[in-house]
């Protein structure tokens, strides 16, 4: 039998099997509910939440093996379960943290006397790079001690997101695919593409005013208004702070004119006759079922066999940021540089609702790929005519000052 789940007041899940409270895993989440953090501080029910979906995972593969929890081993069960999850392509990142979450619960197993036979592989001792601001620049051997967990998956160092962003065709041609599956989907995509918000906070864009944002307006009131901005406060990850971003008014028009008034009315209605006593939230599928994120996902996945190329909905924060980036260094009429990251960080953080300076410059980096995958290959001698016709004048100045700053056409 699998594990299913009634939900508590807080928002955490109780963990059941056929009607039956499931041991050890519940005491485990109540455990991790009342348990201070050693960064102190308690966790978030979304993060208790996380854990058990991980552990779900876990314990329905051992149903599925026809073996308990406690009979299962690392090299034989857990390590085909690992495998198994990256042939069906999930990526490294999240079998780590699946990962994590086994081997926590297992480990809080043997400090209960709960016994198992799972046996994880030693931790090693090591250290890490510091790296950030926050940086000593004057030691930059400096390094911090770390425990290695060898049983993690090796991720790839990310240095840009050239590879997640799609150029505005691409994303036309994409889009287009998502509403060949459902036209809300389109419009969900836009709305990332065009904020930088996650999935999370997609799904938070409210119809009018709520608790979050009392002042909403809808588009019609903004157009008569004259406003050019809306601010949207939101639940970011983790559900700790409150957040806001700029929502363009321009963003809003487009949506309710291709999806507010020309779709979501008959879906509203389908979506009454189901649930008389609930108001109707933004996204609805053609059934008037609520838009869930697993189906986002799941549009996604279907438009990306007919794109030929895997894109996942973050692609969509990616492509706003860089295009944010790309945008700022073309007003401002500079070179893109990694000597602007502390200027474009302040500019993101707010909007984007993220603290971490390195993926500031993952962002810069991709604007200068970008720009060196377009322009590079064309400044070989053999096409130095071509270069000289078709590049513009600017931009052929700002290649040459780039790439030859002491150039002096006497000398030559």
């Amino acid at each position: 039998m699998y594990v299913e789940s009634v939900w508590n007041v807080d928002g955490t899940p109780i963990p059941h099997v056929d009607g039956k409270l499931h041991y050890p895993l519940a005491h485990y989440l109540i455990w991790l509910r009342k348990t201070p953090m050693k960064k102190g501080g308690y966790r978030e029910p979304t993060t208790i939440c996380n854990v058990y979906k991980h552990l779900k995972i876990w314990f329905d593969f051992c149903a599925d093996q026809g073996i308990s929890f406690d009979m299962v081993t690392y090299d034989f069960h857990l390590h085909s379960l690992k495998k198994a999850l990256a042939s069906n392509g999930v990526q490294p990142e999240s079998i780590n943290g699946y990962y994590r979450s086994w081997r926590g619960f297992y480990e809080w197993c043997e400090e209960q006397g709960i016994s198992a036979v799972m046996n994880f592989p030693p931790k090693i001792d090591g250290r890490a790079q510091v790296s950030g601001p926050s940086r000593n620049f004057n030691n930059r051997s400096a390094a911090r001690p770390v425990q290695i967990d060898p049983g993690l998956e090796t991720v790839t160092t990310i240095l840009d997101y050239k590879d997640c962003v799609l150029n505005m065709e691409e994303y036309a041609r994409f889009a287009k695919l998502l509403d060949e599956v459902d036209p809300v989907y389109s419009s969900i995509s836009y709305m990332m593409v065009a904020t930088g918000l996650r999935i999370g906070g997609v799904m938070q864009l409210p119809l009018g005013s709520n608790k979050l944002n009392p002042r909403w307006l809808r588009y019609p009131e903004l157009e008569a208004d004259g406003a050019l901005i809306q601010r949207l406060r939101y639940l970011p990850k983790g559900n700790k702070r409150v957040l806001d971003c700029i929502v363009p008014v321009a963003a809003l028009k487009k949506l309710h004119i291709e999806y507010v008034i020309g779709y979501r009315k008959d879906r509203a209605a389908f979506f009454s006759e189901r649930f008389r006593s609930q108001a109707a939230p933004l996204w609805l599928t053609a059934t008037g079922k609520p838009v869930e994120k697993n189906d986002i996902w799941g549009a996604f996945r279907q438009a990306s066999e007919k794109f030929g190329r895997r894109v996942v909905p973050h692609h969509m924060r990616h492509t706003y940021a860089t295009y944010i980036v790309y945008n700022y260094f073309k007003a401002h009429g500079l070179t893109p540089n990694l000597a602007y990251a502390h200027d474009i960080h302040e500019a993101l953080r707010t909007q984007l609702g993220h603290s971490d300076f390195e993926v500031t410059k993952r962002y810069i980096r991709t604007v200068i790929r970008t720009h060196t995958d377009v322009w590079l290959p064309k400044l070989t001698p053999h096409l130095q005519q071509a270069v000289n016709r078709e590049m513009p004048s600017e931009v052929l100045a700002a290649v040459i000052d780039f790439f030859e700053p002491n150039f002096d056409e006497d000398k030559h």
